[in-house]
């Protein structure tokens, strides 16, 4: 997750630059830095950070987004959220792929004695592998729990990755995935989009190509997965939704059959 990305879109729009031009630079990984305040009645829990108001975030500065503490924003404490109270990832022994790895939740996770971990990027310098999602270089049925967190929507060939991830699962194994996702219409798709500008204008980030629809778990499906999707306000009341600061989202929790 990149956290200065709002700074570089007009440069972004205006020489078309690529992703991995953009994802390769490393000050861009680096979490804004400011205190968190009195401690008020918003609470992140992951970091346990409690403070009166969260910092902007996103290309449209969403208001009370990031934990001012760990830099997790509102569908990273879905996640955690979801992994802590609905999963034995915490507790048992599991070998697991991260995609695309969010600090805070990798340093949650890799630290586990009971779990093997292994990150995976395209062109973060600070992941374990760097390789497409699209061609994982590892062996069938390697891993007991895969994690990709608004990952897929920068793939052109989702349908290739998400087979991937199935394939590198062992049978009965889970995949946990979140995508931008809108269950009232259809899959918008821009995978032949080569414009960061119009990628920018169709699904709101120059690196997207498609906002998901209903469709999604019949995709997901057909490459042997298994999904059951979670509504943040079925995992959530109002009051907690307001406390953790977590917005209306959803992720998909997969079985490998």
């Amino acid at each position: 997750m990149l956290h200065d990305l709002g700074r570089v879109v007009g440069v972004i729009a205006r020489d078309r630059l690529d992703e991995a031009a953009v994802y390769r630079r490393e000050r861009l990984y680096a979490r804004p830095r400011a205190p968190a305040g009195p401690p008020g009645v918003l609470e992140c829990p992951i970091c346990g950070t409690r403070a009166r108001r969260f910092l902007r975030f996103g290309l449209e500065g969403r208001r009370n987004a990031m934990c001012p503490g760990c830099g997790s924003v509102e569908r990273h404490r879905f996640l955690w959220l979801y992994l802590t109270a609905r999963t034995g990832l915490l507790t048992g022994r599991h070998r697991v792929l991260h995609a695309a790895p969010e600090p805070w939740l990798e340093a949650r996770l890799r630290g586990l004695p009971n779990l093997r971990y292994r990150s995976v990027d395209r062109f973060s310098p600070f992941a374990d592998i760097q390789a497409d999602l699209t061609a994982l270089p590892f062996a069938d049925g390697a891993f007991d729990v895969v994690i990709a967190n608004h990952v897929l929507e920068h793939i052109p060939d989702d349908g290739a990755a998400i087979a991937e991830l199935a394939r590198v699962l062992r049978p009965g194994g889970r995949a946990v995935l979140m995508v931008p996702f809108d269950p009232k219409g259809p899959t918008q798709e821009g995978a032949g989009i080569a414009d960061p500008a119009e990628r920018m204008r169709r699904f709101g980030h120059p690196y997207h190509y498609r906002i998901n629809g209903r469709d999604f778990p019949a995709r997901l499906a057909a490459a042997g997965l298994a999904p059951i999707a979670v509504d943040s306000r079925a995992l959530l009341g109002p009051h907690l939704r307001r406390r953790f600061r977590v917005n209306r989202n959803h992720l998909f929790d997969c079985r490998r059959s």
